[in-house]
């Protein structure tokens, strides 16, 4: 597959080691480094391009437990599976419904709800343990677990850190990833190729094209197929492509780890530590610009 920009980043690992040898550094050696960087960028950086957002609707599947002993809720609870690019939790919420007749319980209401209070897997599968919140939820292995209950249909929303994908990635060579009405040379995510790809096939019936995995599928739509191959192009990565200087020093300071360099080691992990503390910082005053900020203490009346 195609890489330039991942190749060209290695290159420049390589050029800034001053060791242009490849029997000195093997590529595999310098690939590792850099996976080892980005590794700890995701580990340390808490930045809006590594911020997103997914939605789950709960399905009956989702709801476990039953309310008992005539307690609010009993140990009823919702789980589901977390994304799996995950690496730190900003918020979990309920988005609002709409009150139409559905099977949306009446709690949660019909109002967003925000799970603040973070519980052990003890204290949220003890029905007798304190809690100070009716909203609460932990973590166990791949999966959340929400108290309340939630009503089937319901969305939750949860933003999180992620991670990126590989530096190295590109995109599969799937219908999904090929744009009906554009040329081969305009694609933006598959490169037309003679060898060495994955063929897609395209039919065209009651003047509308479309565009199949199989020949099977394509054949079916209409029995004239083209066959074309194609290989998927780099994806993007905010790492590599705008900031390489930081994956440059992390990759240098894990290099001189394999060389026995102790000066080149230390060097370049204090370029890399200042320049994740930089951004982190720099991303602090850009959400503290623009307003007044704020702090807000609930003391439960002891002040």
């Amino acid at each position: 597959m195609a890489t330039p920009q991942y190749d060209a980043i290695v290159a420049k690992v390589r050029d800034w080691s001053n060791k242009p040898e490849v029997n000195t550094i093997p590529d595999s050696v310098i690939q590792d480094c850099l996976r080892y960087s980005a590794d700890e960028c995701y580990r340390l950086l808490r930045i809006p391009a590594l911020e997103e957002s997914v939605r789950y609707t709960i399905t009956a599947a989702d709801n476990e437990g039953e309310n008992s002993l005539g307690l609010p809720f009993g140990n009823a609870y919702t789980s589901f599976a977390i994304p799996e690019d995950l690496t730190q939790f900003i918020y979990i919420r309920t988005l609002a419904q709409k009150n139409d007749g559905t099977t949306y319980s009446t709690f949660p209401s019909n109002v967003s709800k925000v799970f603040n209070e973070v519980v052990d897997k003890r204290t949220f599968f003890d029905l007798y343990s304190e809690k100070y919140s009716s909203y609460n939820w932990m973590w166990q292995e791949d999966k959340i677990f929400i108290h309340p209950q939630l009503a089937v249909g319901a969305t939750v929303e949860i933003h999180y850190y992620k991670r990126l994908p590989s530096l190295n990635a590109v995109y599969n060579v799937t219908p999904v990833n090929y744009t009906i009405g554009l040329s081969d040379a305009l694609q933006p995510y598959l490169e037309l190729v003679t060898s060495g790809g994955t063929n897609l096939y395209f039919s065209t019936a009651g003047g509308i094209q479309k565009c199949f995995a199989t020949l099977t599928e394509a054949t079916a739509y209409n029995p004239t197929v083209t066959t074309k191959m194609y290989i998927g192009k780099e994806t993007s990565n905010w790492l590599r492509d705008q900031n390489e200087r930081m994956l440059i020093w992390g990759s240098l300071f894990n290099l001189g780890a394999y060389l026995f360099d102790d000066k080149m080691e230390q060097r370049y992990q204090a370029k890399f530590i200042d320049n994740i503390n930089s951004v982190n910082k720099e991303e602090k005053f850009r959400r503290a610009s623009g307003g007044n900020v704020q702090m807000n203490f609930n003391t439960n009346g002891l002040i």
